[in-house]
């Protein structure tokens, strides 16, 4: 008799199937690169983990069913009604018992930002309090928070409705700092059309993970349910963190901006300004030095790759994801000292024999104006050829034509400038939008940025491995 009120029982309370996510209220707000609407669409970082573990744990939903709230809205939602998830959010010790969590999902680093021409400068909180500085900070968000816990006077702290009205307070000189994600803030200056170079990082107050916040009485199956599909995605090395990302750097023989020292390591202007930007920014990257054309093919197609030092040409530009200038290019015609050839623009070329390298982006420049170009395997094989009378005038950029002539112990007449182009680190479109948007800032720091300028090359078959 009890084993069949027992069977009956279960028939009446069947036992409760797996935790499903599609009972959970979704929010997030405005935080590029990790959260953000392009156009009508949700993008970010966190949105594609976040469909991820859909597909993951088999949920029906989609970023389309995601709800997008102003911060403060959303963080007070997440507070009050159950079954609602808030994200990208920072954990903290003083919001750690006031939800659930599931993460990480990314590292966000929070700073004091200032415009460049203030000349603030910050070693410490108390710097700011006893500077008497107004702060530009958001409701709940953490830069505020953070700032409150340091016991920094709210008469000090100015409320801003949004992320966009922050940077336009402190673009305008309505506060003197602004306290938020530094990658976000960088990424909105961007997006905005305001001159990275003019703002700068002063201070950094929080350096912490991003989670999931799920309201704290949120059923436990479906909290461990969730944070089971994170660590499967994290364990597989797809969450896309800018920090456990390998990128690869490729580039090549190329000085003064890449070449091999005489230590075995790859130097040379652009490669410094990279390695100092990856410090800056607190990230990583691998070098390798490559024959041009392959280093080239890698970053076109492997994901994860990039390519320097690279011009950026019309045929190249959507193939690519740019980060720079890391330089400028003057390019040039040259002449050995006492050959008597005057020349004075492209023109004067075409009955002399001209000199490049294969797939270089300045010998296809000057033959697709005219000019017949005699190709060597290497940019170093100029100097020997011109020397030796197997070339008259040689095309090149005038800081490796000066540095290949110094390292030959070779005088050279320049005969005229005609082009000027600059260098880039271009990326395959899968390395993460937050490792660009926070090297980009980095580089924009140590090295103003200059209007992005295309080379206009005539397509043909070998468009696409030239430097």
């Amino acid at each position: 008799m009890r084993k069949w009120l027992l069977f009956a029982v279960c028939l009446l309370f069947p036992a409760p199937a797996s935790a499903s996510l599609d009972g959970l209220t979704f929010i997030t707000e405005e935080y590029p690169p990790y959260n953000y609407k392009g156009g009508e669409r949700l993008e970010g970082i966190s949105i594609e983990i976040l469909e991820r573990i859909f597909e993951e744990t088999e949920t029906p939903l989609t970023r389309d069913d995601v709800l997008f709230y102003p911060w403060a809205r959303g963080y007070d939602t997440a507070l009050a009604e159950p079954g609602t998830v808030l994200f990208s959010t920072t954990r903290t010790e003083q919001r750690e018992a006031l939800f659930q969590w599931v993460g990480p999902i990314a590292t966000d680093r929070v700073t004091l930002i200032a415009r460049r021409d203030s000349g603030i400068q910050l070693d410490s909180l108390d710097d700011l309090v006893h500077g008497g500085y107004r702060v530009a900070v958001i409701r709940e968000d953490i830069g505020a928070q953070r700032l409150e816990e340091a016991g920094v006077p709210a008469d000090q702290l100015r409320l801003a409705m949004s992320n966009v009205s922050a940077l336009k307070m402190l673009d305008r000189g309505r506060v003197d700092l602004w306290a938020y994600g530094e990658d976000v803030a960088f990424w909105l200056m961007q997006e905005h059309d305001l001159p990275i170079a003019d703002f700068m990082s002063v201070l950094t107050i929080s350096e912490s993970d991003l989670y999931y916040a799920l309201h704290r009485d949120t059923e436990p199956a479906l909290v461990e349910r969730m944070q089971a599909a994170v660590d499967a995605l994290r364990q597989r090395g797809e969450l896309g963190d800018i920090f456990s990302t390998e990128v690869t750097f490729n580039t090549e023989e190329y000085p003064p901006y890449n070449y091999l020292a005489d230590d075995g390591d790859i130097d040379g202007e652009s490669t410094q300004l990279l390695r100092a930007a990856l410090e800056e920014a607190g990230l990583s990257a691998r070098f390798r030095l490559l024959p041009w054309a392959r280093a080239y093919t890698e970053a076109q197609l492997k994901d994860n790759h990039c390519v320097y030092s690279t011009t950026r040409t019309s045929d190249r530009e959507p193939h690519f994801t740019w980060i720079g200038p890391l330089a400028t290019n003057d390019w040039a015609a040259f002449t050995q000292v006492g050959s008597g050839i005057e020349a004075s623009s492209l023109e004067d070329l075409q009955e002399l024999r001209v000199g490049s390298f294969r797939e270089d982006a300045v010998g296809q420049f000057v033959a697709s104006q005219g000019t017949s170009i005699i190709l060597a395997t290497s940019e170093r094989e100029n100097i020997g050829r011109l020397q030796s009378g197997l070339i008259d005038v040689w095309v090149t950029g005038e800081q490796a034509a000066d540095y290949l002539a110094a390292e030959a112990e070779i005088d050279l007449k320049r005969l005229f400038g005609f082009q000027q182009a600059q260098l880039y680190l271009a990326c395959h479109p899968t390395v993460p939008e937050a490792y660009v948007a926070r090297l980009q800032a980095a580089i924009d720091r140590l090295r103003p940025p200059e209007p992005p300028e295309v080379v206009g090359l005539e397509s043909s078959d070998d468009a696409e491995a030239e430097r």
